[in-house]
């Protein structure tokens, strides 16, 4: 464990540029000050990830480091946990899809870690729900929008009539997600939009995060 966060803290300085990140007790910090935890797939784990999604998660971490302004982000993110989630997991995908055609490697690494949450997400039951399965065919509508990538293969049918109900209400928003990538205020109106209108019908459920 500590070799691998040594190896991805090193990552994480190299293509971030910022010199004093360090991972400590599982959680990077910068300085002496631990970070945001972020969204929830930038935390693999011995038991159940390879080397290579420690490798995509490090290149999330920099990335968000790199793209994203913290305050902002904190001003704007909203109080519910459903749309806390989504919101924290739009700004993540915003920041992977600045991921240039000259990182190759780094592109290859977000999906295959990403892929890899999706299918454990999938495995573990989460979307024997209709929660999660909105939940999740959201998040993946979301990334393939904003990266030009496609969904997830493996789960691609289990989400095509969510996504095809979903696609009337989210589609103009989900639109200005891939305009708007590179600009994080106007990005999170739209991402806020999308939080929102997802949220309204677990607002009266138990907390899904």
């Amino acid at each position: 464990q500590q070799r691998i966060e040594e190896l991805s803290a090193a990552s994480i300085r190299a293509l971030s540029g910022i010199a004093d990140l360090h991972f400590r007790g599982g959680r990077l910090h910068r300085g002496r000050r631990a970070l945001p935890l972020f969204a929830p797939h930038l935390h693999p784990t011995l038991e159940a990830d390879d080397f290579a999604s420690f490798r995509g998660a490090a290149d999330g971490l920099a990335l968000r480091l790199t793209h994203s302004d913290e305050n902002l982000h904190r001003s704007l993110r909203p109080s519910g946990p459903v749309e806390r989630l989504l919101f924290e997991l739009l700004e993540q995908f915003r920041c992977e899809a600045l991921a240039t055609e000259s990182m190759p490697g780094v592109r290859r690494n977000l999906r295959h870690r990403f892929e890899t949450w999706s299918l454990a997400y999938h495995a573990a039951g989460a979307t024997e729900s209709a929660r999660g399965l909105l939940l999740y065919t959201v998040m993946q509508m979301c990334r393939a929008r904003v990266t030009g990538e496609a969904v997830v293969e493996a789960t691609q049918d289990l989400l095509e009539a969510t996504r095809a109900a979903l696609a009337p209400l989210l589609g103009v928003a989900m639109a200005g997600l891939r305009r708007q990538r590179a600009h994080q205020a106007e990005y999170a109106r739209h991402a806020l939009d999308i939080a929102q209108r997802v949220a309204i019908p677990h607002r009266r459920g138990p907390h899904v995060v």
